[in-house]
């Protein structure tokens, strides 16, 4: 039942979402890929019955499922047969890797230096008189990773810089198989009252 599956969903530390590759992706499976991504679970995505489906159309159904699942692209995606046992090894590093990737411990000054390094290769796009000021990141949190980005006027980065900036982190830390949540925290003016 639904409500099961959303439970699980929650209780869980990698989720496995197994797709009827015969049959390629359901409403339904949309649906609990994004309850995935909204939980922030680690995510392993299975096409199964893999052998069922004629040679010729393998890259088709691959390609459809990555084009319906594009919103989860960090995710590995896996051709496997539970019934016939195929592949089922290379899905269990799968998911050990994706535990690995949102429960790692990632330190302060790491982070800072990749966050000064992608600052240098792409500034934030000015938005009004004032330039966001990333001065340093840590981490916030695991399973998922978050980190958080410290600076000023970072009310103003837009969305396709904190992309940018997951993307970054992503490649850089080799985090596959979960969600990168990016925060920011301003900090206050020291000089906003002065001269009142």
């Amino acid at each position: 039942s639904v409500v099961k599956t959303l439970q699980a969903i929650e209780d869980c530390n990698v989720a496995v979402l197994m797709i009827d590759a015969a049959d390629g992706i359901s409403e339904q499976d949309s649906a609990i890929a994004g309850y995935i991504l909204e939980a922030g679970r680690a995510l392993v995505i299975a096409l199964n019955k893999w052998d069922a489906v004629p040679a010729d159309e393998r890259r088709n159904v691959l390609q459809e499922c990555q084009r319906r699942l594009y919103f989860l692209d960090w995710a590995p995606m896996l051709t496997i047969s539970a019934l016939k046992n195929r592949a089922l090894d290379k899905l269990m590093k799968a998911v050990d890797e994706a535990r690995a990737a949102a429960t790692r411990k990632l330190s302060t000054p790491k982070l800072t230096r990749m966050l000064h390094a992608a600052v240098l290769h792409q500034q934030p796009p000015r938005n009004g008189p004032f330039r966001p000021k990333l001065r340093y990141a840590h981490q916030g949190g695991q399973n998922p990773p978050v980190i958080v980005i410290h600076g000023s006027s970072l009310d103003k980065v837009g969305d396709s810089y904190r992309r940018f900036l997951e993307g970054w982190f992503r490649e850089r830390l080799a985090l596959q198989g979960t969600p990168l949540r990016i925060e920011f925290r301003t900090g206050a003016n020291p000089y906003a009252n002065r001269g009142k």
